[in-house]
């Protein structure tokens, strides 16, 4: 990530010098600094999702090492790799959908005479929307094994693709959901940090 590698270096000096003070701050840039990472990764036809998730985790470990007490990073960081493996399985659930759609217009008459009913796929889909979510940013996340969920999700992905336009529109989507994400992050950063403001001034007067 050449393009990216000096803001990787700018901020990692600033957190080696104490130049970013507060956890608010820190969150913020950390989140737009990753968004940034996102915006420049180049996607490649397969495995998507687990190349970018490599991205994000060799910077993040950068910013760590940088400055290991500062839990506001790492914190970020795995909810930036959250994002990623939870805009993954719902591109891979919105797939099964397309594809459950396709079968049911194809096969009517065979489903129509068809005595043993198994898993609809569109329940499998919704199951897999659910199978995550995103953990509030005032908890303290668990390491998430992106690497292994998502080598999943695009090696059955993968095979339903036969175009490489489609795999190509497919990442670009994927890179877009992620941005945004990221970007509705930096929007509960900013809120959650007011909320404890207010919160805190209310206490003071009760005082």
């Amino acid at each position: 990530m050449p393009e990216v590698q000096p803001l990787v270096s700018e901020f990692v000096l600033k957190l080696k010098r104490r130049k970013v003070e507060g956890s608010h701050a820190v969150a913020r840039q950390t989140a737009e600094l990753l968004r940034s990472v996102v915006s420049q990764h180049r996607m490649g036809s397969t495995n998507q999702a687990v190349a970018l998730a490599d991205a994000v985790r060799a910077v993040g470990e950068q910013l760590i090492a940088a400055n290991p007490v500062e839990l506001a990073v790492g914190n970020i960081v795995r909810r930036v790799l959250h994002i990623i493996k939870e805009e993954d399985i719902s591109s891979t659930a919105v797939g099964i959908e397309g594809l459950s759609a396709t079968a049911d217009s194809d096969d009517e008459y065979d489903s129509a005479n068809d005595d043993h009913p198994t898993l609809s796929a569109v329940v499998l889909a919704a199951h897999a929307r659910n199978a995550l979510r995103a953990p509030s940013l005032q908890t303290l996340l668990e390491d998430i094994p992106v690497n292994t969920a998502l080598s999943r999700s695009a090696s059955s992905t993968g095979d339903s693709d036969g175009k490489s336009g489609d795999k190509s529109s497919k990442a670009r989507k994927l890179k877009h959901d992620v941005i945004a994400a990221i970007g509705d992050l930096i929007e509960e950063i900013d809120t959650c940090y007011d909320q404890i403001s207010e919160q805190a001034v209310e206490h003071i007067h009760q005082k």
